[in-house]
This record gives C-alpha cells, structure tokens and sequence, in this order.
C-alpha cells in the first residue's frame, strides 16, 4: 500500500488503551476501521470519535477468544469495504502475583485472550487475504514480555513468548508461499488503564515500571507497520533488560524476582485480589491513557535506571566469571 486512504483495518481490543489509540491514527488516515472489542457501548463510542476524525468506521461486539465471533468480524469487515487491508491482534490484558496463588481457570483463561485470540484472528483474516491473491498484513500486539520473562507474571510471560513464536513462524511459512506480511509490535509497559482489566492477586495495587511508554506512540508504530511492514518493533527503554538477560539469566532473573517481589508484592497501597476482565468485562470509560506513574515517575525512573546499571554489572560480572574459567579450563595441561 502506498497510502492508507480507504484500506480496511480491523483492530481487536479497541475499546481502550492502545486499540483505541490505534483506531484513531488510522481514522486520522482516511482508513476504513473496523473496531472489535467485548463492551459494546464503548466499541459504539470509539466508532464515533473515528468517524469524527475522518475515517469511515465498523464497531463489531467480539470475543476474541469465541472463534465464530472473531470469523463474523471478518465477515463485517469484508461485507462493509469490500475486504480487510490489515488485520491487527491487539486484545489482551496482564495478570500479576505469585504463581501458586492464582487460579489455574485464570491462567487458562489469560492463555486464551493473550495468544488464542490472536490465533482466531489471524485464521478468520487469512481466508479474506487469499481471496485478494495473498496480500495482506497481520499485526501482532505482544510485549516485552514475549523477549524477557517477568516474574510473578509467569503465565503472562508464557503468553506473550507464545504469541511471539507463533509471529515468527507464520510469517516464516506465508512468506514462502505468499505477499501476506506478518509483524510483531513489543511494547514496554504502556500508560494505558490496563491496571483496571488486569489480573491481580500481588495483594497490592498495580503500579508500572517507568520510563512508561505513550499509547499514542504505539499506535503510530502500528501505523507504519501497515505501510511498511518489518519483522518487529521494539518501543520503551526497557528493552535494553534483554542484554543482561542474554548475558546472565541466571543472576538477572534472580534480580528482577527480588526487585518485583518487593515493587509488586510488598510495597504500594493495597488492594484486594481480582481477576479483571478475564471473565467480564469491567466498567470503563473510553480512554486511551490510564495516568500510571504520574505521581511518582521522576523518582521511579532514578530507581529503575540503577536497577538495570545494577543488573548489567551483575550479568557482565557471570559473564566475564564464565569466560575466564572456560580460557582456564582450555589452557589446562593434559595428560
């Protein structure tokens, strides 16, 4: 695509947050955008406000993880503009707290809104793109989580790892057989009211690892992804954890299970457990921006950049350690 005028864009977790922000850059492009989200009175509202920016636009109420409802809206999109440009897998949410305390029905149930609902959408969007002779773009919202495990989050970890792989290798096998294009976008944390949606059983409210990343830069991300696809996008200084992470796990890992133990478990105003929207939906408003860390973000980013000096000391450190004895061990005297 040379411009995103008149494509058709469907965007899964649109209500809110990131989807939300996204269905307003395409709108702000003149593209036809079909918004898919569980609250419909919210979908009807983030509909309009497209339509007010210039877009043409589609609220479809949907479950992502209900494979028949995620097929019927890529029937809507088809149906209303005559087939589907991009299709982007942005439905999700977290889940915090320590893995013997959380409920073995949440974790499936994350499981299946984190990396099934991606499935689904990429398996009803497919058939569209064929049908327009193998062209196509598939975005897939993942996380820095899907690069870095995160303690006291394992199954969320295990779902953003997943989807991660399932990225790469669909778009390795399209690739071979096909023009239909296949990203993946890892945000940091992101200043969205993802602390109302997601799973907490810390026992204390949830609170970001700043520098927090804008929802509005995610979605313009998003938006040149759609006109010029790439492999990954990687947005938040946080990033910079995989190479002590690469380096070290080992020590890393224990150092950020200490650090979250204390930040996620122990310190910050409690709060009684809950599993958010995994099963129901929550009452909301339309937002974009949730204002995590505003408070408190200046000091925490002091806190997090010693962190992370500290934990690449450490990792560099193990790494050093090994290499020198593996030199001793190959400078040994046999016989």
């Amino acid at each position: 695509m040379e411009s995103l005028r008149d494509a058709t864009v469907v965007i899964t977790g649109a209500s809110s947050g990131i989807g939300l922000a996204t269905a307003r850059a395409f709108a702000r492009r003149r593209a036809n955008v079909v918004l898919g989200a569980r609250r419909h009175a919210l979908l009807q509202q983030a509909a309009r406000d497209c339509e007010a920016l210039g877009g043409r636009s589609l609220a479809v109420t949907t479950d992502v993880t209900d494979p028949a409802q995620v097929r019927e809206l890529a029937r809507a999109a088809a149906s209303a503009f005559g087939g589907i440009d991009v299709w982007i897998n942005n439905a999700g949410t977290s889940m915090w707290g320590p893995f013997e305390a959380i409920p073995l029905e949440s974790q499936a149930r994350l499981i299946e809104i984190n990396l099934l609902g991606a499935i689904n959408g990429s398996h009803a969007a497919l058939p569209h793109f064929f049908d327009q002779g193998g062209r196509g773009v598939i975005i897939n919202v993942v996380s820095i989580f899907g690069r870095v495990p995160m303690p006291w989050a394992a199954s969320y970890s295990a779902s953003k790892f997943g989807l991660a792989g399932f990225t790469e290798a669909l778009r390795s096998e399209l690739a071979a057989h096909s023009r239909i294009k296949v990203c993946g976008v890892y945000p940091a944390y992101v200043d969205t009211p993802t602390y109302l949606n997601s799973a907490n059983y810390t026992g204390r409210a949830l609170r970001p690892v700043p520098p927090v990343v804008a929802p509005e830069r995610v979605a313009e991300r998003i938006a040149g992804l759609a006109l010029r696809p790439r492999r990954a996008v990687h947005l938040g200084a946080l990033h910079a954890s995989v190479v002590p992470c690469a380096l070290a796990p080992d020590s890393t890992g224990r150092l950020v299970g200490r650090l979250g133990r204390h930040f996620l478990l122990r310190s910050g105003p409690q709060a009684a457990a809950s599993d958010g929207g995994l099963f129901e939906t929550v009452p909301a408003g339309a937002e974009v921006r949730g204002g995590w860390g505003i408070p408190e973000r200046a000091r925490a980013k002091r806190v997090a950049a010693v962190a992370a000096i500290v934990g690449l000391a450490e990792a560099s450190a193990a790494f050093l350690s090994r290499t020198r004895r593996a030199g001793s061990v190959a400078r040994a005297p046999r016989g």
